[in-house]
């Protein structure tokens, strides 16, 4: 089989097993790595791997990814999870792009994925903000402006508050359900594709 390129990545996101992240409720950091492991090996099991906890992009431990998706054991994307700091974390991605590791060097896209952290608000008003942030958007523009020959993804997970009895009622770190992924691929600073991914079965 080819190797995937900068067109197949959205389009591929859609095969990632949202509806394992719909019934996951909590900070689902790790929930969501996972998925995204599952999502790369699954494309193409005879030649994809991924490093779970991703080298440095310098020398020692000055910075780490989540995780490194390869192609026949060279890296060729980096992958971060973020809930509340989206514009280091977009940083971090640079710094793949930009590294010197002569190992480093074949990867051509970083994948971000962004999630509210915690809801907002009070009352009836309570909900978790969007996951897409405009001023994390503008620098992961400027990203892949600056890396024209890179693609950079970004997947917005947007969660529903609600108030739940029982298990789920005994912490608010349980209250958000997922209710939509949304997915931008940049390239040359520009928006090329934009899809919804996964829609919650009760959304509008």
């Amino acid at each position: 089989m080819s190797a995937i390129d900068h067109s197949d990545l959205l389009p591929s996101l859609r095969k990632t097993s949202w509806d394992v992240a719909y019934r996951t409720y909590g900070g689902s950091h790790a929930t969501w790595v996972g998925l995204l492991v599952e999502w790369w090996i699954g494309l193409k099991p005879a030649s994809h791997t991924v490093l779970d906890g991703a080298p440095s992009f310098g020398r020692g431990r000055v910075g780490q990814g989540d995780a490194l998706f390869c192609q026949d054991d060279h890296p060729v994307g980096v992958l971060e999870v973020e809930g509340s700091e989206p514009e280091k974390t977009i940083r971090t991605i640079e710094q793949y792009f930009k590294s010197t590791r002569p190992e480093l060097k074949p990867i051509w896209f970083g994948l971000l994925m962004l999630y509210s952290y915690e809801p907002r608000g009070s009352g009836s008003g309570r909900r978790f903000p969007p996951a897409e942030d405009p001023a994390a958007m503008s620098v992961a523009r400027q990203l892949s402006a600056k890396f024209s020959n890179h693609s950079v993804v970004i997947l917005a997970l947007d969660k529903e508050f609600g108030r739940h009895t029982g298990i789920r009622g005994t912490r608010e770190y349980y209250a958000g359900t997922l209710s939509r992924v949304t997915g931008v691929r940049l390239q040359g600073g520009d928006e090329r594709v934009r899809r919804v991914l996964f829609a919650a079965p009760n959304s509008c």
